[in-house]
């Protein structure tokens, strides 16, 4: 008799239930963006971070995903009802017109700054390659009650955007050669401004809170205190990510 060297399945299912009265708030962040901050979004958030500390072996790193740590995709009901809050609560602060598609995970950050590739030193934006009226809005939900690990913060070009994409260039083939990264971007996560960014915002962590954004701004997980970090999804930085390709409506 022969034994499937596949795993099996994740164990049961996540939980599906928002909070139908969550409470909403929206944060300028600049230029006319803004961030739609969501508090108790989840009816039962510990089931699902005993659904991901159950399903701890299926989480995985992304081939070419700059994520900091591994991740699982969320599916079915879950990602239902995200794309059901994206549209009730995100759609008009984010100027969406319609989304096109989502994709959703769960994920956690376990890289010390010691072992990120240059580019994952730098904010990013999640747009690159789409077409000209087509954008890339983002949920972050935070499922982790330690503070410590940080939120999300966002950042504005110092330099022209030109280059900004010269820096990322050379910070790929720095990474395609094993490379150092470049002297004057600190061997840390994005955390501050540097000479090519001002960070403008940093929206807290607070358990069970999920934001929402355009993902063609800069950002980066505030993560300042990386010695925490742990490859556990119950005690380390647990978060679901979700993306929403999207039409952005006239302006």
């Amino acid at each position: 008799m022969s034994t499937s060297l596949l795993p099996e399945p994740p164990a049961g299912n996540p939980p599906p239930l928002l909070n139908p009265h969550p409470h909403v708030s929206i944060v300028p962040i600049f230029d006319g963006h803004q961030c739609v901050v969501i508090d108790d979004f989840m009816l039962a958030p510990e089931a699902l971070v005993d659904f991901a500390a159950a399903n701890h072996a299926f989480f995985a790193k992304a081939p070419g995903n700059y994520y900091p740590g591994p991740e699982l995709p969320l599916g079915g009901a879950m990602a239902a009802r995200i794309h059901d809050s994206f549209l009730l609560h995100a759609r008009a602060p984010l100027k969406v017109r319609r989304v096109a598609s989502m994709a959703s995970r769960l994920s956690l950050v376990t890289q010390h700054p010691d072992q990120l590739l240059p580019g994952q030193r730098v904010p990013h934006r999640d747009t690159a390659g789409l077409p000209a009226g087509q954008e890339m809005a983002a949920m972050v939900l935070y499922l982790f009650k330690d503070v410590r690990f940080g939120g999300t913060s966002f950042f504005k070009p110092k330099v022209p955007l030109q280059e900004i994409t010269a820096l990322l260039h050379d910070m790929r083939r720095q990474e395609r050669s094993g490379e150092a990264a470049t002297a004057d971007v600190p061997s840390t996560y994005a955390i501050g401004s540097t000479r090519y960014f001002e960070k403008i915002l940093t929206i807290p962590p607070r358990f069970n809170r999920a934001i929402f954004y355009n993902g063609g701004l800069f950002h980066s997980g505030d993560v300042h205190s990386p010695e925490l970090v742990v490859n556990d999804p119950s005690q380390g930085r647990l978060t679901v990510n979700a993306f929403f390709h999207v039409r952005m409506a006239n302006t």
